[in-house]
């Protein structure tokens, strides 16, 4: 299973028209996501940063709650497997590994795949590289 990280579905559902290039890429990334070739996984931190940038991207409150609901739609009606957000207990146990990682946003995400067993990050976000010792770090365009 990969866990698909937040650069991954800004692409997929809010920045496609601005992201050519990338969401050629994704798009075949979810056909097999969709397909059952390839499990993936996001996490509610990734949901809460996608929806945030929404928010902060829109001229007021109401349109970014709108254009951010619809891209939740769009992404809870795909076989994404959403994951929990990570108990404390395991937050304290596992962060250490992860000392590598310069944004400490991507903690969580890094946090979450690992606990659930992925064996990829899947990002546009080349701070995951710091950590291919414990999960591989890889982009859509690899499943291309």
């Amino acid at each position: 299973m990969i866990y698909a990280d937040t650069s991954v579905l800004l692409v997929y559902t809010l920045t496609e028209s601005i992201e050519r290039e990338r969401a050629k890429a994704v798009r075949v990334l979810f056909q097999k996501i969709e397909s059952g070739e390839v499990a993936a996984a996001t996490s509610f931190y990734g949901l809460h940063e996608f929806f945030v940038f929404a928010l902060e991207n829109a001229p007021d409150t109401g349109t970014g709650s709108a254009f951010g609901k619809g891209a939740l739609r769009q992404l809870l009606n795909t076989r994404l497997i959403i994951l929990p957000l990570v108990t404390r207990t395991d937050r304290k146990r596992l962060a250490p590994r992860f000392s590598a990682l310069r944004d400490p946003t991507d903690l969580a995400h890094a946090i979450s795949a690992h606990a659930a067993g992925c064996n990829a990050i899947v990002a546009y976000d080349e701070h995951f590289r710091a950590i291919t010792s414990i999960i591989a770090y890889t982009t859509p365009n690899d499943y291309a």
